[in-house]
């Protein structure tokens, strides 16, 4: 993997060339929804630098370590990240859920009407990662 596009305190996003996917690894929970929005437009800014090399990008969050997050954030996600990600091509999207039942039917919520993108649930990065690449040459 190349070093982080984009790295704080709360998220990280990253290439990993491997799979292909951006991968964007939450920990706690955003400073403010401004925060929480910088963050996804770091995703899609990532995606768009890198979808016409890769056919079949995917996306992967890692949430094994994120807190809640606000309504209007899960409207935002709902509202502009995905239905971006969508028309740019994404089609496959693995979540690593957080050990935390209220975060994870929060998560749930957020992805619910995914439209073209394919959503399915993990509990670790390995088999999110195995997932997806059984995506790549699906």
């Amino acid at each position: 993997m190349e070093k982080p596009y984009y790295q704080d305190e709360y998220a990280t996003v990253e290439l990993d060339d491997t799979i292909p996917c951006i991968k964007v690894t939450l920990k706690g929970i955003p400073r403010f929804s401004e925060h929480y929005q910088l963050v996804q437009l770091k995703r899609l800014e990532l995606m768009h630098q890198h979808v016409k090399n890769y056919p079949k990008l995917h996306m992967l969050t890692d949430s094994s370590d994120a807190g809640p997050v606000l309504e209007e954030d899960i409207v935002y996600f709902k509202n502009n990240v995905l239905p971006q990600m969508g028309k740019a091509g994404i089609r496959f999207l693995a979540i690593v859920m957080p050990g935390n039942k209220f975060t994870q039917l929060i998560i749930k919520e957020m992805t619910n009407k995914t439209g073209l993108i394919k959503v399915r649930y993990f509990e670790t990065v390995r088999e999110a990662r195995l997932w997806l690449r059984k995506m790549t040459f699906a």
